[in-house]
């Protein structure tokens, strides 16, 4: 009989704060009470996955700070920002009595260009390639959640069609550059190794067959990370749209 294997669910999400993301998300107050009920509305849906462990899109070396913000959580002494990692995270966590949340990313440069740098680059050098992306990837895929709720849009953000778009968007972002000076590549480089590390510090903490973790990260990275988690075949994957 094959062992039984540790759950890993990836939840793709908006973030709640600007971050310079290549997709943006236009909304509008997420503390209003309209929002607050579709945030615990969502919540209330990745509980029913049952997780042992929670893991955030925070860089490994602050996870020690980030377990003091959600000690004085626990202490009912930390007013929630408007962010994904407390909206969501620090919530779920408390409501299932863990004991600590899990950072699990990387930040660090490596000498690589950024993906900014990318663009203008092609938008100078390449301009077919430039529009072709920015047209059929980049316009289209900022949403904007005046016209639907957060739990619609967190579904359309981990739907099979959202995540494989938007990495087919890398697949063109790779085609960007010269025979001897590889742009797109040089960025995408730094985006694999990122996504390798945060697969890797999750497969650390998800050791045990009991284990049933969520990572809560931008949706950007569902379609690397899971790939990575089933090319392992060390963990049985859920579809966060299983929950949705």
């Amino acid at each position: 009989m094959e062992p039984h294997k540790p759950k890993i669910m990836v939840l793709g999400t908006f973030h709640m704060r600007y971050t310079p993301d290549i997709y943006k998300v236009e909304f509008d107050d997420l503390l209003n009470d309209r929002r607050q009920r579709e945030i615990r509305e969502v919540v209330e849906k990745v509980k029913r996955f049952n997780p042992t462990k929670l893991a955030v899109e925070v860089v490994k070396k602050k996870e020690e700070e980030l377990n003091e913000e959600y000690k004085q959580y626990l202490n009912k002494d930390f007013k929630l920002a408007i962010d994904e990692i407390h909206q969501y995270g620090f919530r779920i966590a408390s409501e299932l009595e863990h004991k600590k949340i899990y950072a699990i990313d990387w930040m660090e440069t490596v000498g690589n260009r950024g993906i900014g740098q990318v663009f203008e680059w092609a938008k100078i050098e390449q301009p077919k390639l430039y529009k072709y992306i920015d047209e059929k990837y980049r316009s289209q895929r900022d949403f904007n959640l005046a016209d639907k709720s957060i739990v619609d849009l967190m579904k359309e953000m981990n739907g099979e069609s959202s995540v494989k778009k938007e990495h087919e968007m890398y697949m063109a972002v790779a085609r960007i550059g010269s025979e001897d000076d590889y742009v797109g590549i040089d960025w995408l480089r730094w985006w694999y190794q990122r996504n390798l590390i945060i697969y890797s510090n999750l497969a650390n903490i998800t050791s045990s067959p009991s284990d049933r973790t969520v990572l809560i990260i931008g949706a950007a990275h569902v379609h690397l990370v899971s790939q990575f988690l089933r090319e392992s075949e060390m963990f049985d994957v859920e579809t966060a749209t299983n929950y949705l």
